[in-house]
């Protein structure tokens, strides 16, 4: 093998009189890690997912006759019971009528297309990344869903039914990226950077949605480009130019990458989790997973938050406008500040939660128990207080931000807890998890809309939609307060020999071969750019 006896104290050896040398001067790959590369890349790949997700959601108002629906809409009872303190002056629309005659109903088809094609994935996607790496499913799924939305203006041209069929795609292909990203980042991420790592990663998905509404709204407002078909031929085209870049600086593991320098390869190597060179052949123990306490607890709890998240994604605009009769312009600012605040509080907890780990002042089962808790039970102390606010605007509007603040903690909760209890096996953990979170993209409206169809308006209709989300946020708290866990399941880990020295303990059991592999590359390929 050329280094059969390669020595076990490598990483003192590895610093010979060349390295040190070349530490007075760093290279633009040392003061820039490829890990840090990577999740750049990737926060900016899921934003670029989330403007293809909720797009649709603003342009449907443009696309749609809105004469036609208003005109639908008068049977409707509707109770008028908070004061409208705002001018109607600005709320005049300044863009022409959209020729679809596409009833409520149909639109609440179309929009919901998308989380039937995604909840059936997530697990396929978390398992084929393990097996055939992350870097093409994640890329390779954000760069098919662009060309899907490119082709969106064609495919309502086409009808309903290709609509739907489109949406249900992309959908699906979504749902094989989320879980990618876990199975990334086991290979690539440190223990004590997990949270923060992930965080940044997912806080991507919320700037993307925040960064489309505005500029789906100007597109839409001044007609730019033809109006509502400039917003996905741009987002599209985005997610085109995104893959470009993903193809050329992202590698599945951080000993395939040619350009990573020696010092972090064997960083990163030295704090990762014990993984096994039979990783990718070993079956997956249905079994204990589907029996394991710690998966189910995270499962649950991230069904929980998704489904709180997901009332107020899809409700809050209809709640702000029927009941408390925000203006648009209003209630597009209400709604930015809120994915600002989950955004804050996801990178402070993800930060937060490895400080606290690095320092060994909790162990890591209940620093994640800690963060989960503020991020579901935090949630459910603000929304049952709503209600009794009644139509005091902005106290109403301080405790919906400050919910969503709270569920940002979920950075330091859930995020990482799929990682920490299956270090070899995240992706198809995570997958399982995000399936069935995902089934609250067609549920949670659903149970909304059962509420709200007799009388969209009222407070007491709206009442029992804040008081359902609370039950199942604060149902997922205690269960995973009670059955969570942070520790590798015996089951989702190599089980191979001990080291042979106390001095090795620390070393996981692919670091030599990842290193050997690594340096072989350099060797053959890169020995000019050590200099």
């Amino acid at each position: 093998m050329g280094y059969q006896h390669w020595p076990t104290n490598f990483s003192n050896e590895i610093r010979t009189p060349l390295l040190e040398k070349r530490v007075k001067k760093k290279s633009l790959r040392e003061r820039i890690p490829a890990r840090y590369v990577l999740t750049f890349l990737t926060f900016l790949g899921l934003g670029i997912q989330y403007t293809q997700r909720v797009n649709l959601n603003v342009t449907m108002v443009a696309m749609v006759n809105s004469t036609s629906i208003a005109a639908g809409k008068l049977n409707e009872t509707t109770s008028d019971e908070c004061p409208n303190i705002f001018t109607a002056a600005n709320v005049t629309k300044e863009y022409p009528e959209g020729k679809y005659t596409w009833s409520p109903s149909t639109q609440g088809v179309i929009l919901g297309a998308f989380y039937y094609g995604y909840v059936f994935t997530p697990l396929l996607g978390g398992r084929l990344s393990e097996l055939l790496g992350a870097k093409w499913l994640l890329g390779g799924g954000i760069f098919f869903t662009s060309l899907l939305t490119l082709i969106t203006p064609m495919a309502a041209e086409l009808g309903v039914g290709v609509m739907v069929a489109l949406r249900v795609i992309v959908g699906a292909a979504q749902g094989v990226n989320s879980a990618s990203m876990y199975a990334m980042f086991s290979r690539w991420a440190p223990t004590h950077e997990r949270s923060r790592l992930l965080s940044i990663c997912t806080i991507g998905q919320h700037v993307g949605t925040i960064i489309t509404m505005p500029t789906s709204g100007f597109l839409i407002q001044y007609n730019v480009g033809g109006g509502w078909p400039s917003v996905f031929y741009l987002f599209g085209m985005i997610g085109c130019l995104w893959f470009l870049f993903w193809v050329a600086l992202v590698y599945n593991t951080p000993a395939e990458h040619p350009r990573i320098s020696k010092a972090e390869l064997v960083y990163i190597q030295q704090h990762l989790p014990q993984t096994s060179a039979e990783r990718k052949s070993r079956p997956i123990p249905w079994g204990k997973i589907l029996r394991s306490r710690a998966v189910w607890a995270v499962t649950i709890a991230k069904f929980s938050g998704t489904w709180g998240f997901t009332c107020l994604l899809t409700k809050l605009p209809a709640y702000l406008a029927d009941v408390l009769h925000f203006p648009i312009q209003k209630n597009g600012l209400i709604n930015a500040s809120v994915y600002t605040a989950e955004i804050l509080a996801m990178f402070m907890s993800g930060c937060s939660s490895d400080y606290l780990r690095k320092k060994n002042w909790l162990s890591n089962t209940n620093i994640r128990k800690l963060f989960e808790t503020f991020a579901l039970l935090g949630p459910t102390v603000c929304l049952v207080l709503v209600p009794a606010m009644g139509c005091n605007h902005w106290p109403v509007v301080t405790l919906i931000v400050m919910s969503m603040f709270f569920y940002g903690m979920v950075g330091g909760g859930d995020i990482p807890a799929f990682v920490d209890i299956a270090p070899e096996l995240a992706g198809t953990i995570f997958g399982l998890a995000n399936g069935l979170a995902g089934t609250t993209g067609f549920l949670s409206p659903l149970v909304a809309g059962i509420f709200l169809d007799s009388d969209h308006g009222g407070m007491v209709q709206w009442s029992k939609v804040f008081y359902t989300s609370c039950g199942i946020y604060a149902a997922g708290a205690f269960f995973f307060l009670i059955f969570g866990s942070a520790d590798p399941e015996p089951w989702a880990v190599s089980e191979e020999e001990p080291p042979a020295s106390p001095g090795d303990l620390s070393r996981k059991a692919s670091v030599r071969s990842d290193i050997e592999i690594s340096l072989s590359i350099h060797a053959s390929g890169s020995a000019a750019t050590w200099r």
